[in-house]
């Protein structure tokens, strides 16, 4: 019978796994066979607009060899900007193939998100860093103003010239500060967890299962999802430790209350932690 629990619970696990892994790639959609080098699929420019800016493409690309493409979509249906951008350019085959020398334009207009994607002929000319500066200093304010084609517009002749060597400011919020990578702290504490609960479950050692399980779950409420997880994320953390850490251990009825009541202790435990928490966060705002 627990070997059969087991089983399931590996498969909704790979399951549910596979989605979040799958997702992005299930959500890109290709927007359809590129008509010239300016294909607004969202509309939101005019013909006369999208004529002047292809012609201004058209030249630039006559004279440098270096191809821009300007695409607006109307969503990203899911799917994440750099995804997206990545995808369609290399489907799309931007640029010379010998050269890598394209640039892909992307703008999804109800997400309100941007991106230049640039070939690897072209990244030491145009940095992400600068690419980061004309999106956020010339098309975001222009955008907000619904000046859709002064945006883009402005945004291709700084791509230009930043790919015939003229200068480009840097955005200093697009380089590395020295802050927390989450993306990076939230896989390595997810090994950890595995790591410990697979130490934890050989040792059947059922009172560290439950104290560590607590520390995971105020870590994981505080740092992750603020005070609303400080409330769900302590239970969430001990629940799939001591889930974690069971498999590993052999089924007695003694480890096995132990390890129940270890959970319910840590629930407990951080149930506490988490009114004190929020007593002291009211009481910072209303004293």
């Amino acid at each position: 019978m627990s070997n059969k629990i087991k089983i399931t619970k590996s498969k909704i696990f790979v399951i549910i796994l596979s989605f979040f892994v799958m997702a992005p790639a299930l959500a890109y959609y290709n927007p359809g066979k590129p008509a010239g080098l300016v294909n607004d699929y969202a509309g939101m420019m005019s013909e006369s607009e999208k004529q002047s800016l292809e012609t201004k493409l058209v030249n630039f690309e006559s004279q440098t060899s270096n191809e821009i493409a300007v695409v607006t979509i109307p969503s990203l249906d899911g799917d994440t900007i750099e995804n997206f951008a990545v995808r369609l350019f290399e489907e799309w085959k931007i640029g010379k193939a010998k050269n890598d020398n394209g640039i892909l334009l992307l703008i999804a207009k109800e997400d309100r998100q941007m991106r230049i994607e640039v070939g690897y002929g072209l990244e030491g000319a145009l940095t992400d860093a600068q690419s980061f500066w004309i999106i956020d200093g010339i098309m975001k304010p222009a955008f907000r103003q619904e000046k859709y084609y002064e945006g883009i517009d402005q945004a291709v002749d700084k791509i230009m010239a930043a790919t015939q060597g003229e200068y480009i400011p840097e955005s200093q919020a697009s380089k590395p500060s020295g802050g927390f990578d989450w993306e990076t702290i939230f896989w390595l504490g997810l090994f950890v967890v595995i790591w410990l609960a697979s130490i934890l479950g050989r040792s059947k050692s059922w009172w560290a299962g439950g104290v560590i399980g607590a520390i995971i779950g105020v870590i994981f409420g505080v740092g992750v999802f603020g005070l609303i997880g400080v409330l769900i994320g302590p239970a969430l953390g001990v629940f799939l430790f001591d889930l974690l850490s069971r498999r590993e251990i052999k089924k007695s009825s003694k480890v096995a209350t132990y390890t129940f009541f270890s959970t319910v202790a840590g629930i407990v435990i951080n149930l506490v932690l988490a009114v004190l928490m929020i007593g002291i966060f009211v009481g910072a705002i209303f004293v």
